[in-house]
Formats: structure tokens, C-alpha cells, sequence
């Protein structure tokens, strides 16, 4: 295996590709109306946004992400920074507010365009180790 990124399924493609390159830093390296493809400057991260109803694609992928039951976790170095830059932008949804938590772990949660819940995580012991 080379690498694994996600492709999140979605008709709010490009105002996700928006929403990450302007407040977490990825670049988008392939863009069609059906997908998008982006990476981060500094990790090197990668993550999709593919169209519904797609006809290349098989039934398995012909529709959009439902809102719930992922979430894409972003380590980050400093929390409480990121939280600062991005509280009372008006497109960043943030729902969980800065926390700190018992098992090493300061974060706050928002959602992307696309529902996706994106947890930013700052590791704060040496207990706690993102995999």
C-alpha cells in the first residue's frame, strides 16, 4: 500500500475543496465537475470529494453522504489556535467549543460543507498518541 485517503461523497464537492483550502491549508491537484482531489501543503494528507449519481461509478457510490458516522480527525499543533482563527467565521460550524479531555487530548469539533464532523486535535501527553 502506498497511502489511504478518503473520498466523501457529496454535490457540495467544490465548496468542500473551498472550505479546506482556505482554512486548513490543502491544495486541490485534480478538479473535474465530478471530483475533486486535495492535499495538504505540509503532511502531505490527502482527501476527495466525488459527485452522487456519478454514470462511471457503480451503484455502491451513486449516493451522497448522509451526515453522520465519520469523523475525519486533523492533528494539529497548537488547539486553542485554531480554535481562535476559526471561531465566528461564519462558515466554520464549530459545535463541540476548545476542550480539554482526561485522556491527553485538547479539541473542538466543526462540520464541512458536507456534513463531514471534523475533529481538530491537539495531543497534549505522551499517553495519547495519534496512530
Amino acid at each position: 500500500m502506498k497511502k489511504v485517503y478518503s473520498i466523501v461523497i457529496t454535490d457540495k464537492l467544490h465548496a468542500c475543496a473551498d472550505f479546506y483550502t482556505r482554512h486548513f491549508n490543502f491544495t486541490v491537484v485534480f478538479q473535474e465537475d465530478w471530483y475533486v482531489h486535495l492535499v495538504h501543503e505540509t503532511s502531505g494528507a490527502e482527501l476527495a470529494f466525488m459527485a452522487p449519481n456519478t454514470a462511471s461509478q457503480p451503484p455502491q457510490l451513486q449516493g451522497s453522504y448522509p451526515g453522520a458516522g465519520i469523523v475525519l480527525s486533523l492533528e494539529v499543533e497548537n488547539a486553542e489556535q485554531q480554535f481562535r482563527r476559526l471561531a465566528g467565521n461564519p462558515d466554520c460550524d464549530i459545535f463541540l467549543p476548545l476542550k480539554d479531555e482526561p485522556w491527553g487530548q485538547r479539541h473542538f469539533m466543526l462540520q464541512d460543507p458536507a456534513g463531514l464532523s471534523i475533529d481538530v486535535v491537539e495531543q497534549r501527553d505522551g499517553e495519547a498518541q495519534s496512530a
